[in-house]
């Protein structure tokens, strides 16, 4: 009732400190919980092990795209019932999120273990490398139950404003996998094994806190009484779900593309890209984080049917998410060669990096493109959201890619992602512009496609 409040009550500017600086931390905590098993696994020198984690990467590319169709989809539902004032219907989209997401595990993990070979050869492991990659997915697959669970249900919990309860679970889950990493692949000597070994048990350790925290909330439950598969539920949350999901499931090809083509120019080219690609990321990430915190708020304030209070909550979060990608961006521009140069310090990579960091030239566009769509999201304009979320992954990005490449060979692959955001970045604040007119920018319609 406390964070309700909250949402409904407190000023715009201490709703952004409250909850997207929270989820700001939550996203660079999963940056550094996926490096974490690479990081010590490099400590052994054993490169075909680190060479295996690596080529497991899209196995994690599935397992985020349907946590998030659960997680983000019962997030907006129960934010929004909640600015209705339905805390029992947020219970019935909570219970929905639990389950399903352990029955998705259960499916994808058994997938996986039946269909492990050609997986293993899709992901391009050889000879050398499959041995390994298929100890670390099998172990995954074991546990991936409770990773998607943790992931789903972990989700839900700003949907209610704690934030803050969030991001403590997220260090504490990747805490643990910190701890146990040293111990099981150094110590204890189980290499690729223990790293997976790790990586479930900080699931385990997460899920245990995410479940506290659901037992004492007032409007979420895991409770299987609550759990239907009627359509308004669970059609609501896998459609306000899908945006996010389908744009990070083709993020993953657009990635494959764009290091076939930069392969064409050599491996220098390739680790050039890597680097600079950290700093867009980075950038991108904390403006999105930014837009993630707010988006229960968007949400809650939607159900109210307040309009004014939507005017204000979404231009503070448009001016701060804005701001923070101009000067992240600017800073890593006219820094750019110490960037580099902290992770490969190397002349060839150093000056081919450099002139990739170049991209961040659209940086401020960022900010803009993730109000535009945590606003469709929060609002529950699926095919607005969906659209917008695929826009600069692959429907924009992959035609420009090709044709920029084609055009200007190397330069047309470095300025291909800055003129994709460009273009994004105007289609989705046009329909956002279109979906606000339409819905009186926070007047309670219910959203249809």
């Amino acid at each position: 009732m406390k964070n309700e409040k909250m949402m409904r009550e407190a000023p715009a500017w201490k709703l952004l400190i409250t909850m997207g600086l929270p989820t700001i931390v939550v996203m660079l905590v999963n940056v550094l919980y996926n490096m974490a098993d690479v990081f010590f696994m490099g400590q052994t020198g054993q490169t075909m092990q680190v060479a295996a984690i690596s080529l497991c990467g899209p196995a994690f590319n599935i397992f985020s795209g349907m946590g998030t169709l659960f997680g983000a989809g019962a997030c907006t539902a129960i934010a929004i019932a909640l600015g209705q004032g339905g805390r029992e219907q947020a219970k019935y989209y909570s219970s929905f999120c639990a389950w399903a997401s352990v029955a998705c595990g259960l499916v994808l993990g058994a997938a996986m273990l039946v269909f492990m070979e050609p997986l293993l050869g899709l992901m391009g492991a050889n000879g050398e490398t499959a041995g390994y990659a298929r100890l670390y997915l099998t172990i995954i697959a074991l546990g991936s139950p409770i990773m998607m669970f943790t992931v789903s249900l972990g989700n839900t919990l700003r949907a209610d404003g704690s934030s803050g309860k969030s991001m403590l679970i997220s260090l504490v889950g990747t805490g643990v996998n910190i701890l146990l990493d040293p111990l099981f692949i150094l110590g204890f000597g189980w290499g690729i094994g223990g790293a997976a070994a790790a990586t479930v048990l900080g699931n385990v350790a997460s899920c245990v806190l995410v479940i506290r925290h659901v037992q004492k909330s007032g409007c979420l439950t895991c409770s299987f009484r609550y759990f239907t598969l009627n359509r308004k539920v669970s059609l609501r949350v896998m459609s306000l779900g899908l945006p996010m999901a389908a744009g990070t499931v083709l993020m993953c090809f657009s990635a494959m593309f764009s290091n076939q083509l930069l392969v064409k120019y050599g491996n220098i080219a390739v680790a050039a890209n890597g680097v600079a690609g950290k700093a867009g990321m980075l950038v991108g990430m904390i403006a999105m984080g930014v837009c993630m915190g707010m988006q229960p708020v968007i949400s809650y304030t939607y159900g109210t049917g307040d309009s004014q209070r939507m005017r204000q909550i979404v231009t503070v979060t448009g001016l701060a998410a804005t701001l923070i990608s101009v000067l992240l961006g600017t800073g890593f521009l006219l820094g750019r060669e110490g960037f580099v140069r902290a992770f490969l310090d190397d002349p060839a990579v150093l000056e081919t990096g450099t002139f990739m960091m170049l991209s961040l030239i659209a940086a401020p566009v960022g900010g803009v493109y993730q109000l535009c769509a945590a606003y469709l999201q929060g609002t529950g304009k699926v095919s607005y959201a969906t659209l917008t979320s695929l826009l600069s992954k692959g429907l924009v990005y992959v035609p420009v890619l090709f044709a920029a490449e084609a055009l200007a060979g190397l330069p047309g692959l470095v300025f291909a992602g800055a003129a994709a955001d460009l273009i994004s970045t105007s289609i989705g604040a046009a329909l956002c512009l279109s979906w606000a007119k339409k819905s009186g920018a926070g007047r309670m319609v219910p959203a249809r496609g």
